[in-house]
């Protein structure tokens, strides 16, 4: 992973993200993962809105997996960041480490599949996408 293009997304957890306990409820940690991957494509050159308009692709959530270290509470400081650790033919293998002070919270795991953004099938990961992340 080049570190230079490696952006960290800093955020404390909100009253919004923890339950009765005060502790981060699950799903509420793919609040930093979508976060932390829209600063990944951004930081190779790519808005939501160039991958849609001008490449006129979807980039499909198409499998996930959390694994859950320990707890974060209310008011933690919680960092996330993607590191790609694949370019498939039509998709993208992502892990999303997210930490307190350094120490991991979570580890996520997450596939993206290109599709066509006219029909929503699949299609191959366009040349100038696979580039730009190739030089990672």
């Amino acid at each position: 992973m080049d570190l230079d293009r490696r952006v960290v997304v800093r955020e404390r957890v909100r009253w919004s993200d923890v339950d009765r306990a005060q502790i981060v409820y699950f799903g509420k940690y793919l609040r930093w993962v979508e976060a932390a991957e829209a600063e990944f494509f951004r930081a190779h050159g790519f808005t939501y809105d160039a991958l849609t308009g001008r490449l006129g692709i979807f980039m499909a959530r198409v499998h996930l997996t959390m694994d859950y270290r320990k707890m974060a509470r209310l008011d933690d400081e919680l960092s996330c960041w993607a590191e790609l650790h694949k370019v498939g033919a039509s998709s993208l293998h992502f892990t999303f480490p997210i930490e307190r002070d350094g120490e991991r919270v979570v580890d996520v795991k997450l596939v993206l599949a290109c599709l066509d953004r006219a029909t929503m099938k699949p299609l191959r990961v366009p040349a100038e996408l696979r580039s730009a992340l190739e030089r990672r």
